[in-house]
């Protein structure tokens, strides 16, 4: 496509990891459409980039306060090009910068690779803790996890889900507890099933892997997960704090 006489391709190097300054706007573009023919809320969680494809979901971490928030691409921006990123007046608020105009930020698309690595991981921690309660023999040791499917349609609105560049090893807050699974094809399955409604991660609940969404910045949004995840069919759901 072409803005003001620039052309912008999307790009295909999808692991890479930009580094620069990002800003927000919002005011003059509120009911606007988009890039992609959405009509722009600032009140949501978005945001423009030049090139990556839309929708993408990208984490976006203040490098000078070290937030971190999962954003969703659906413009085309900034046109200043000393600027990476143009977020929603709402992304700029939650990762502290609005106040400022700016800030000097990284992003990172999220992979499904990197989703099956955090799954592993988990897959290891929660393993330890179960054979550490129970006692007894790690039977789940040569246990493999399934890779996660492709994840479905990127939503429209995304949870407020805000966290700070250290947490990434163990994320806390507030979580929606959807499901449990004992085999590794369980695990993978609801995982898939689940994730419309947020990242998914797991963690030990006697004797099984607990599936979790989250973490939520505040529980207006945690309960408002609830009540999704249950109106989907898993009435066993609950709102966990870590």
């Amino acid at each position: 496509m072409a803005i003001n006489g620039v052309r912008y391709v999307a790009r295909t190097d999808r692991d890479s990891v930009q580094v620069g300054t990002a800003t927000w706007y919002g005011p003059g573009f509120h009911g606007r459409k988009t890039a992609n023919g959405e009509r722009f809320d600032s009140g949501l969680v978005t945001a423009a980039h030049r090139s990556l494809p839309m929708p993408s979901l990208v984490k976006v971490t203040n490098l000078d306060n070290g937030r971190t928030l999962i954003v969703r691409i659906n413009d085309r921006g900034p046109f200043v090009r000393s600027k990476i990123i143009d977020m929603s007046a709402r992304g700029a608020e939650l990762l502290g910068f609005r106040g400022n105009g700016s800030a000097r930020v990284k992003i990172q698309v999220l992979e499904e690779a990197e989703r099956f690595q955090a799954l592993q991981q988990q897959r290891d921690q929660a393993r330890k803790s179960q054979v550490a309660s129970a006692g007894k023999p790690d039977d789940l040791h040569d246990t493999p996890y399934i890779a996660v499917p492709p994840a479905p349609r990127v939503p429209d609105r995304l949870p407020e889900i805000v966290g700070n560049a250290g947490d990434e090893a163990k994320p806390s807050g507030l979580f929606v507890a959807a499901a449990k699974a004992t085999r590794p094809q369980q695990v993978a399955t609801l995982s898939d099933a689940l994730r419309r409604f947020g990242p998914v991660s797991t963690a030990a609940a006697a004797g099984a892997i607990e599936l979790r969404i989250g973490p939520f910045i505040d529980p207006k949004a945690a309960s408002t997960a609830l009540k999704q995840v249950a109106a989907a069919g898993y009435s066993g759901a609950r709102v966990v704090a870590e």
